[in-house]
């Protein structure tokens, strides 16, 4: 396809060709040829980003529709063969593509499956326990399982929550906070999540002998912060748009470092996968009702997935048995319970945010022994002129990114907007303010990836 080329939201094609073109259709057709064109506009997507998979992921979609709507029927005989059938194409498939890719690196991961996997293993399981009502038209469960805004990198929504928007009054509003979203979050991606890669690829890269304290901790805390505004901007823009197009959608992050606790932290990052693991896994197997043991039983089962889920990886399987660790050490000693004074809970609030950042760098590591060796880095006060020097020159040139970006980790916004709520003139001249900052904002994003300054969606690796 040479008129149009783009590998996400952030190309220009997708945003000034792909983009006004489907959002225009959505306004244009009604009923089922708004269905079929937007059924369109997502295998074109698929195609354009992915067109060697194209096939494997229009029978994934088709074989597990096909499923569900033979479940849904409860005079089949054998709709307890064909649930499991499903659940096990579905995990095999994943499964399947991660171990090899792991070995080989010519096998490339379908784009999207670790998100299209859950939605379909989500459709299923709620079928066959009767959870939900499927749409009188099939093309609501294709469109479901393979709109292109949750393609990418999600959020795994579920069936119930992908809700068609009816009242004309109400679709407006989405339409337009649609917009907002999907311009915050690109601004987001672009203009903090992107340049703060730049710091990231950089200290990660150095060798750990190379690396000195001061440099270890400006990479781990800049990745935190890099992946935060990368995934809750691509989760905005992928709502953002979800909205526009005249379906309901869920927020997936909500300030996760204002979190008090490392439990708390996972019901702030991340919501659909958190909630996704704690419906069709955690409860599953008992959840808390069965006894303290069968309780971390079933927490280690679901780190050790989740660890599983994110790469067949050393690294990620320890970076899911310490949140399991430290989750357990809070239910254990009942923390929230435990520490009732202010400063307490600070101390504590500064610990989990240290564990965090030292978890994210596990994550981000080429492999669980340059991670291992990074933290100790970041502990051991280790100097380095070189490094000291660089870590010193980064900060002064991104120190504005940086800030910002510690700044709007927290619910600045939210804070300034719940203030204004009942001063009516202030508050027009904030949303006045806060359409140009919008717009400026947008601009400024464009330009950047004109000149070249675009990385891919890190959640895309997934």
């Amino acid at each position: 396809m040479n008129f149009m080329h783009f590998s996400g939201f952030t190309d220009l094609d997708f945003i000034f060709m792909f983009l006004p073109v489907v959002l225009i259709a959505s306004l244009i057709f009604k009923g089922i040829a708004k269905d079929v064109v937007l059924l369109i506009a997502s295998y074109l997507f698929y195609f354009v980003c992915d067109i060697n998979h194209l096939f494997f992921f229009a029978i994934c979609i088709f074989l597990n529709v096909l499923i569900g709507r033979k479940i849904a029927n409860k005079d089949n005989k054998n709709r307890r063969l064909l649930f499991f059938l499903g659940i096990i194409f579905n995990v095999g498939m994943l499964t399947g593509f991660k171990f090899l890719g792991t070995f080989k690196e010519s096998v490339l991961l379908p784009l999207g499956l670790s998100f299209l996997t859950f939605k379909s293993i989500s459709y299923l399981i709620d079928v066959y326990y009767e959870k939900i009502t499927l749409d009188d038209n099939p093309l609501h469960d294709v469109q479901y399982l393979s709109i292109f805004t949750q393609l990418q990198s999600g959020p795994i929504a579920r069936y119930s929550d992908f809700e068609k928007i009816k009242d004309k009054e109400d679709i407006w509003k989405y339409r337009v906070s649609g917009i907002f979203k999907f311009s915050v979050g690109f601004c987001k991606k672009i203009v903090i999540a992107d340049v703060l890669a730049k710091i990231v690829k950089e200290i990660f890269s150095t060798s750990v002998d190379n690396l000195s304290t001061i440099y270890a901790w400006l990479g781990a805390i800049c990745f935190s912060l890099q992946l935060f505004y990368d995934f809750s901007g691509y989760s905005d823009m992928a709502n953002g748009i979800t909205e526009f197009l005249g379906f309901k959608s869920k927020e997936n992050f909500n300030y996760p470092y204002m979190t008090k606790t490392v439990s708390g932290f996972w019901k702030r990052w991340h919501i659909s996968l958190s909630e996704w693991f704690r419906d069709y896994v955690y409860i599953p197997l008992g959840g808390s009702r069965k006894g303290k043991y069968k309780t971390f039983f079933n927490l280690f089962v679901v780190w050790f997935l989740t660890g599983m889920w994110h790469g067949l990886a050393w690294n990620f399987i320890i970076w899911g048995m310490g949140y399991f660790i430290l989750i357990s050490f809070e239910r254990i000693v009942k923390i929230s319970d435990r520490i009732k004074t202010i400063f307490g809970k600070s101390v504590y609030r500064i610990l989990v945010l240290v564990f965090i950042i030292f978890e994210w760098v596990m994550f981000r590591a080429k492999d669980a022994s340059y991670g291992i060796s990074y933290i100790i880095k970041m502990l051991n006060g280790t100097s380095n002129h070189i490094a000291d020097k660089r870590a010193f020159l980064l900060l002064s040139d991104y120190c504005v990114f940086i800030i910002a970006a510690i700044i709007f980790c927290f619910p600045v916004v939210p804070y300034i907007e719940n203030k204004l709520e009942n001063r009516k003139a202030l508050k027009t001249i904030y949303d006045l303010i806060y359409c140009l900052v919008a717009v400026a904002g947008f601009v400024l994003a464009i330009s950047f990836i004109v000149s070249g300054q675009n990385n891919p969606f890190l959640y895309g690796n997934f």
